[in-house]
């Protein structure tokens, strides 16, 4: 018996559905829910964008991150901001 690591290279098609296969069986087994990896995934939007989307300007999204008004999380010096954030956000500006 060959008892030496060897290197496999897959496309990540094959990756995903290997991995979905082992969640769809953990999930039966455990009778719960899981999300898909080829279809959730998450949206973040960058300083700028967010600007465009509430019609303001980038220096007026980083007041209102340094006001705690809106949060993100800074990522390689760059700030990211959550859909879910960006959808609290408006729903608190337009009460």
């Amino acid at each position: 018996m060959n008892t030496e690591n060897q290197l496999v290279v897959l496309p990540l098609g094959e990756v995903i559905a290997i991995i979905e296969g082992i969640l769809t069986k953990f999930r039966n087994e455990q009778n719960e829910p899981y999300h898909s990896l080829g279809k959730v995934t998450p949206t973040t939007y960058t300083r700028n964008e967010v600007a465009a989307i509430l019609k303001v300007t980038p220096n007026t999204v980083s007041r209102y991150r340094k006001k705690q008004l809106i949060h993100g999380s800074c990522l390689n010096g760059k700030w990211r901001f959550s859909e879910k954030e960006l959808n609290r956000f408006i729903n608190l500006k337009t009460k």
